[in-house]
């Protein structure tokens, strides 16, 4: 049997409706022999008579009944369907996977999703920490919608939206004589040891060229797992770091033992973006997360 189409159901249910060929044309912008073909189409597809014809009018038959309250039923799910994608357009429906490296992690998340949630409420967010370069790959096959990193995202495939700068402070033990003040001078710099995270952080090849420009040498000797590690390792004595301004609140917090000074007005830092597959549909979307998000990413990374 050939499929009715919605057109035709369409049209059953207004002549249900009307009681009247002509009356239900009307209401459907068409005109009655159009309709009537429409209707006769259907019946013949279907194999029985829907519409009882009068002079005064069309009544359903007792076969048709059940025809038209399904065609009801059908032509409510598609419109019901039609509003869900309406919907959609203008909010996230379902689950929004965002990416983060994990030396971001800790510190813009907690801004980042509060944004998010307020921004779309019918999301469902869920979080992806991975180094660059497999967040990259996920982000390309799909697995995650957002990406938040750091520069430079040389892919053709994604949109780069740049949030804020992170500028790198000089993190060294709270009893440290330069923790209460004096010139940070090369010397002084080149005296501590310079803690490092591990290979496969995109910070430590971050943390490296900034150094370099500060004319401190690294040996990498001393490695960290992470941040956290890294700023307990300060605390201990072992050395100083650079750490990410953003980060301060909460490794350098008082009580950690970890003390923070700035390098000045031309300190190194690293640029935290927003990355998203071009290809993506709801890249609209996310360039209004992007938007929203830029102000608390950018308050986070801020130098007091």
């Amino acid at each position: 049997m050939e499929m009715p189409t919605l057109r035709q159901l369409e049209y059953a249910v207004a002549v249900a409706d009307h009681g009247h060929f002509g009356k239900a044309a009307r209401s459907c912008r068409v005109s009655q022999p159009a309709m009537s073909g429409q209707i006769a189409e259907l019946e013949q597809r279907l194999g029985i008579v829907l519409f009882e014809r009068g002079r005064h009018g069309a009544v359903v038959t007792p076969e048709g009944d059940e025809v038209i309250r399904r065609a009801r039923s059908v032509l409510t799910q598609m419109g019901e369907l039609v509003e869900t994608a309406d919907a959609r357009r203008d909010d996230i429906v379902g689950s929004l996977t965002i990416g983060v490296i994990p030396t971001m992690a800790p510190y813009l998340l907690p801004g980042v999703v509060s944004t998010v949630r307020r921004l779309y409420p019918q999301a469902r967010v869920l979080l992806r920490e991975e180094r660059t370069d497999r967040l990259l790959a996920a982000l390309g096959d799909g697995a995650i919608d957002l990406g938040l990193l750091a520069a430079p995202v040389e892919r053709p495939d994604l949109d780069v939206v740049k949030l804020a700068d992170d500028p790198f402070l000089l993190a060294l033990p709270v009893d440290h004589a330069l923790a209460r003040g004096g010139r940070l001078n090369q010397k002084a710099l080149s005296d501590m040891p310079m803690l490092l995270l591990e290979d496969g952080h995109c910070l430590r090849a971050q943390a490296i060229d900034a150094c370099a420009s500060l004319g401190i040498e690294t040996d990498g000797q001393i490695q960290a797992t992470g941040l956290s590690s890294l700023c307990q390792m300060v605390a201990a004595g072992m050395g100083s770091t650079l750490l990410p301004a953003s980060a301060i609140e909460v490794e350098a917090r008082p009580g950690t033992g970890v003390a923070v000074r700035s390098l000045g007005t031309a300190a190194p830092s690293r640029t935290v973006v927003l990355a998203w597959r071009r290809s993506s549909p709801r890249r609209a979307h996310f360039q209004q997360i992007a938007d929203r998000i830029t102000e608390p990413v950018a308050a986070t990374c801020a130098v007091a």
